[in-house]
């Protein structure tokens, strides 16, 4: 669907890195790609691609240098952000751009006051800020810390070339309060207001095979439209639909893009012989 983006759809390219190798052996399911992915896309944003890494310093930098060329508007990454050796993330993206590492005194500040508070609450906890817990401050040069309320890795944006990119903790908890917290600024200046249409016709029968000439003769008429059918499992058992949908910053212009196919899909489909039992609108 690349060559189907809106003339302003680039602007709101997202590309995301799910980093950690217990992603990779099935120790851990990824539940927070798909998460994300549809938080995005409900701003209106396009995620154009989304890739699990293992924890290998060359192979996390190597993928954000390439992404970097590709110049989305953002790049999300998760995972790699915590006291441990094997989490690379902000090594490895220092230097996929050739920026030192830095310790950075409001990140320090943050990472501080996560342990004086579990210290606070845990008996024989100490607070004592050792080199490991430090290294959840090393930044990469001209980066700033995002608070982290359920961790103690602070989220870590970077402006790169028009590209931002954001570094969360893998842990999902920590990840979605950061994205729907101290990330909101970022996503506004980034994405900035938008929205995301959905309109599943449910037919009235089967067969996918008849109907797939037609949704690609509607679907050049209309590129700006992803159309798409599949077999729904619905409260009712399970339906042959066809979805149709559209993301922006224009969600009146999304609407009459999304009517204007269906009209012509749904005469088309009458023509074959089918009917549309019901529409579903999300």
């Amino acid at each position: 669907m690349d060559d189907m983006l809106k003339p302003d759809a680039c602007d709101r390219c997202v590309e995301i890195f799910a980093i950690g190798n217990e992603l990779l052996v099935g120790q851990v399911q990824d539940t927070n790609t798909h998460w994300l992915i549809r938080s995005l896309t409900a701003l209106g944003a396009r995620v154009r691609r989304a890739v699990i890494l293992r924890d290998e310093y060359d192979e996390i930098a190597d993928a954000l240098a390439s992404a970097l060329q590709r110049k989305p508007r953002l790049i999300l990454t998760t995972g790699g952000l915590g006291p441990t050796d094997d989490d690379l993330t902000l090594r490895a993206l220092a230097r996929a751009l050739d920026l030192s590492l830095v310790e950075d005194a409001q990140a320090l500040a943050m990472v501080r006051t996560r342990y004086e508070y579990l210290a606070s609450i845990r008996p024989n906890f100490s607070a004592e800020l050792n080199e490991a817990r430090r290294k959840m401050a090393l930044l990469p040069q001209g980066a700033t810390p995002l608070v982290n309320a359920n961790g103690a890795a602070p989220g870590v944006v970077l402006d790169v070339n028009g590209t931002t990119i954001v570094s969360m903790p893998g842990v999902p908890s920590e990840m979605k309060d950061i994205f729907t917290s101290s990330l909101q600024p970022i996503l506004e200046r980034t994405i900035g207001a938008g929205g995301y249409v959905e309109r599943a016709l449910v037919l009235d029968r089967g067969d996918e095979s008849r109907i797939a000439t037609l949704l690609q003769s509607v679907q050049t008429q209309h590129p700006t439209v992803y159309i798409k059918s599949r077999g729904q499992m619905l409260e009712d058992g399970v339906h042959l639909t066809v979805v149709l949908s559209a993301g922006g910053s224009d969600l009146v212009a999304i609407r009459t893009d999304i009517y204007a196919t269906e009209t012509k899909l749904v005469d088309g489909l009458n023509q074959l012989g089918y009917s549309v039992n019901r529409v579903i609108e999300t």
